[in-house]
């Protein structure tokens, strides 16, 4: 029966924030999402997922540095175990790794898998949500999508596979995840507003008391994170009008000297008049006061890649207004004139990047390169970005739309709210579980998946013959377990640990032989009492070295 007790989390490493590991929105995004569910999902006993006992050890050596001392039921994609025990289980990616094949084992209806989007642009991501139309996805699984936006992007993406797949192969039914739409969260008190850190971060940064601070925070890439030229222009502009001292703090970090230069040297000829600081948003001082000693926050994103946009939530949670472009997840998260302004924005029309879609899809244009021709289609209005910055002059707005901005994101946007809609989609999943009919027709016990096949089945075509179980088998030497172990030193079974059938467990099967003489695999079986598939295993290897003979079946 379906059941949505104990919720278990998919925990790979590289989904979260760890030693080693470049700040980026999805880690810091997995990092939260997973301290959500430790803190408000998981309750007496902790529920994991993982690829393997590498990842399980990874785990628990992170539950360990947080203090956390609850047991942990676990299971691995890799090994038998029946993950399918825990009702739901949540992926901090947009796929369900191979755990849809593998779920066919314990039953189409045993779980719900949940997967979730951060961007959708990349070539990966697109291939990986055709791919996902052809696994044995059911209507109790979901995509969670953070956005409005782009659940219109998935929506489009899976209606193209589905149509694809039905004119292709004839199908009448082809099954879909639910896409139901939760923002991301975050811990609203690690961004509250402190009066000491405004003053030190000011008095570090040069701002004087009256002086206007707008602040950016994100990677400074101009073709994955925004564009930030018409910021410039917009703010030379408000500083040329206003009179006023304005800074601007772009806080934030670059994965090369290329993608730093335009942030490090656009202001000084785009907006000479403002004063401008490049922060490095790695430090941890600077991520926590850096939100305290701005005045008002904006990012003028201008690209596909961005699908949610987690900063401006931070920044609201921090009371800081939001100036954001009108775009995508920030539709979802500001409030018009109530938390902050969002800025018009324009794109090509559909039809217009037909031969752009076409230069990505054949490897004509890198990523980046796809990135950049995009988003110089899409236009911030600037007269409305310098309109929405000029209203927030007056410090009494700042200070109400900021105060608002903290409301909504406590109440709407704090990850204990967003892991209240998580559990509340389990509940929902389940429910339409119970009573579920598995598809018809099944699918064939033999090949669950269609690369989960049988080697000594897919490669039948490759050997002279294959071994039966009315082969018969002579011992020629009696082995020895020195020799067995001396064999695995050399032939790659200690190299790389793997064993059908540990050789000392093949000792019986030489020593029954050397009793009763040539016999078929069967009654070798028999005799030794193993299993068939043990004693083919072994037999095949004891043939390999020489200790018996197989003959063909009388």
């Amino acid at each position: 029966m379906a059941t949505t007790a104990l919720p278990a989390f998919y925990f790979h490493p590289d989904a979260v924030e760890t030693k080693g590991k470049d700040l980026v929105g999805r880690r810091s995004a997995g990092q939260t999402a997973l301290r959500g569910f430790l803190d408000h999902l998981a309750v007496d006993e902790i529920a994991v997922l993982t690829e393997n006992q590498k990842g399980l050890d990874a785990f628990r050596a992170l539950l360990a540095d947080l203090g956390d001392t609850r047991p942990v039921q676990a299971a691995t994609l890799s090994g038998l175990g029946d993950f399918s025990k825990f009702g739901t289980v949540f992926f901090p990616v947009p796929g369900f790794v191979s755990a849809a094949w593998r779920r066919q084992r314990f039953g189409a209806n045993s779980c719900s898998l949940v997967g979730i989007t951060h961007t959708v642009s990349t070539r990966r991501v697109i291939e990986q949500l055709h791919a996902m139309m052809l696994e044995p996805i059911e209507p109790w699984d979901a995509v969670i999508c953070t956005s409005q936006a782009v659940r219109t992007v998935v929506q489009r993406q899976f209606d193209l596979s589905a149509e694809y797949i039905r004119r292709r192969f004839g199908a009448t039914r082809v099954p879909q995840p639910q896409l139901p739409v939760i923002p991301l969260g975050i811990e609203t008190t690690a961004f509250a507003q402190s009066y000491d850190l405004r003053q030190e971060a000011r008095a570090k940064f040069g701002a004087g008391p009256d002086d206007i601070v707008i602040m950016t925070m994100g990677r400074f890439t101009v073709g994955e994170k925004a564009n930030p030229i018409p910021l410039y222009q917009v703010l030379q502009r408000l500083a040329e009008k206003s009179g006023r001292s304005v800074h601007l703090w772009q806080v934030g970090w670059a994965n090369s000297d290329g993608h730093r230069k335009p942030f490090e040297e656009g202001p000084a000829v785009f907006c000479s008049s403002v004063q401008s600081r490049i922060i490095d948003g790695r430090d941890p001082w600077v991520r926590r006061a850096i939100w305290s000693g701005a005045d008002i926050f904006t990012l003028p994103v201008d690209n596909i890649q961005e699908t949610f946009g987690l900063v401006p939530v931070e920044a609201m949670a921090a009371g800081l207004p939001v100036v954001m472009p009108d775009w995508d997840g920030f539709k979802d998260t500001v409030i018009d004139q109530v938390t902050g302004y969002l800025v018009p924005t324009t794109m090509g029309r559909a039809g217009l990047g037909t031969q752009l879609a076409r230069r990505f899809a054949d490897g004509r244009d890198p990523y980046l390169g796809h990135l950049s021709l995009t988003s110089h289609a899409v236009v911030i209005d600037q007269d409305a970005y310098l309109s929405a910055f000029e209203r927030l002059l007056d410090p009494a707005l700042r200070h109400r739309m900021g105060q608002a901005g903290v409301r909504h994101v406590r109440d709407n946007l704090d990850i204990r709210v967003i892991m209240g809609r998580y559990r509340q989609l389990a509940e929902d999943l389940a429910e339409q579980r119970r009573g579920a009919v598995p598809p018809k027709p099944d699918l064939s016990p033999t090949a669950l998946n269609p690369i989960e096949v049988d080697p000594f089945d897919l490669y039948v075509g490759y050997p002279t013959r294959a071994l039966g179980l009315q082969c018969v088998v002579r011992l020629r030497s009696m082995p020895d377990a020195d020799q067995l172990a001396r064999l695995d030193r050399y032939n790659g079974r200690d190299l790389y640990r793997r064993r059908a059938m540990a050789a000392v467990r093949m000792l019986p099967i030489a020593t029954w032989l050397s009793h009763h003489g040539p016999s078929t695999v069967a009654q070798v079986a028999a005799g030794a009492g193993l299993s068939a598939a043990e004693t083919e295993f072994s037999l095949l290897y004891l043939a390999k070295y020489g200790y018996v003979s197989l003959n063909s079946a009388p």
